[in-house]
């Protein structure tokens, strides 16, 4: 029987045995606790900002998902800057795009890798954007270090440990593995996108899906400047996924849905956060929700009708989300809050308080 958050998300469930195991040597990669991230930089359109240092107060940093990369998401970004009118910085996460292949792969490293990058550009305060797996990290980058963080924009997923998404993540990184060990395809074949795709239709049906991790494929090697992967053959003639896959069929399925409850016991973020959920989508539910609650005090919930995959399936409807959230609701959460915290200060509990203190 397969699960409901399998038919939402196209993906065919299957035993983790049933997948191929890699029949390849498998290099250790190298551990790191900190690794410089890659990353685009969008500027507004129409402005003067190109001839201006780019170091602006509150800049957008934009936070992709599992098996994502900057490069998906560049005109989308480009619209938000132009729209805002505010840079937006696009990250590549380790073992994603052109960043470092490194373990490990939990979410504390994850924060750890995003607060390095805005040291070392010296962005003191920033806006975060995360869809998926970037959205945990940025609700953990803005629960351990909120002076860092004016306000988040969250793209379906919830501070919560979700066991039951699991499965579909060993189905979703073992594929990619089959293609690679079982599919060995030609980089020289000029139908080898569609190779490939047929090597994942065995356990993703969805088209979307598995055009979404061929866009992690390459077929030629980095060019001399690029990152190159020290668990990666470049030179034996097939294609290659940009992300250690092998590896991550152990750290991305346990760390991606993980959440380190200990870590963030009892703190909260007071800054207004927009959750942008996929109406079919299972990663906000009733438990994520109360989570949601407890954590982001200043929430709201923009519902969008779409699976977990919602900047695939509605791009244009989650850029209006997202710029709206910044130019309207932004507001409207900032001014409760300071609405809630006068009450506090004017209560009857407050002002005898204060009175014994000055006494």
């Amino acid at each position: 029987m397969i699960n409901v958050t399998y038919k939402r998300l196209g993906v065919l469930r299957r035993t983790y045995s049933q997948v191929a195991a890699p029949t390849k040597k498998q290099l250790s990669l190298p551990h790191k606790e900190v690794v410089e991230l890659a990353y685009d930089l969008h500027l507004p359109e129409r402005s003067v900002i190109k001839r201006m240092p780019c170091h602006p107060s509150e800049p957008i940093v934009f936070l992709h998902g599992l098996f994502g990369s900057k490069r998906n998401y560049k005109s989308d970004c480009q619209k938000i800057a132009t729209a805002l009118q505010t840079p937006v910085y696009t990250l590549d996460l380790r073992n994603h795009g052109l960043s470092e292949h490194a373990m490990p792969f939990d979410y504390n490293t994850l924060v750890n890798d995003v607060l390095n990058f805005l040291q070392k550009r010296q962005l003191n305060k920033v806006n975060v954007v995360g869809y998926s797996l970037g959205a945990k990290i940025a609700m953990l980058a803005a629960l351990k270090h909120p002076e860092k963080f004016t306000s988040a924009c969250i793209i379906d997923n919830s501070p919560v440990v979700q066991p039951q998404i699991r499965p579909f993540l060993k189905v979703f990184v073992k594929s990619c593995v089959h293609v690679i060990d079982q599919g060995a395809v030609s980089a020289r074949d000029k139908l080898w996108r569609h190779k490939a795709s047929q090597a994942l239709k065995r356990y993703i049906p969805n088209g979307g899906i598995r055009d979404y991790l061929l866009n992690n494929v390459i077929i030629n090697p980095p060019k001399r400047h690029e990152y190159r992967s020290p668990v990666i053959d470049y030179e034996d003639g097939f294609i290659h996924f940009r992300n250690p896959v092998r590896h991550m069929v152990q750290c991305a399925v346990a760390d991606v849905s993980d959440w380190p409850v200990d870590i963030v016991q009892g703190k909260q973020f007071l800054g207004p956060v927009n959750f942008i959920k996929g109406t079919k989508s299972d990663f906000i539910d009733r438990k994520g929700e109360d989570a949601i609650a407890q954590y982001f005090p200043y929430y709201n919930v923009h519902p969008i009708n779409a699976t977990h995959f919602i900047l695939n399936e509605r791009p244009q409807e989650y850029v209006k989300a997202v710029v709206d959230f910044f130019k309207t609701t932004r507001a409207k959460l900032e001014k409760k809050r300071h609405t809630t915290e006068a009450a506090i200060n004017d209560s009857p509990s407050k002002t005898l308080v204060k009175e014994r203190n000055v006494n």
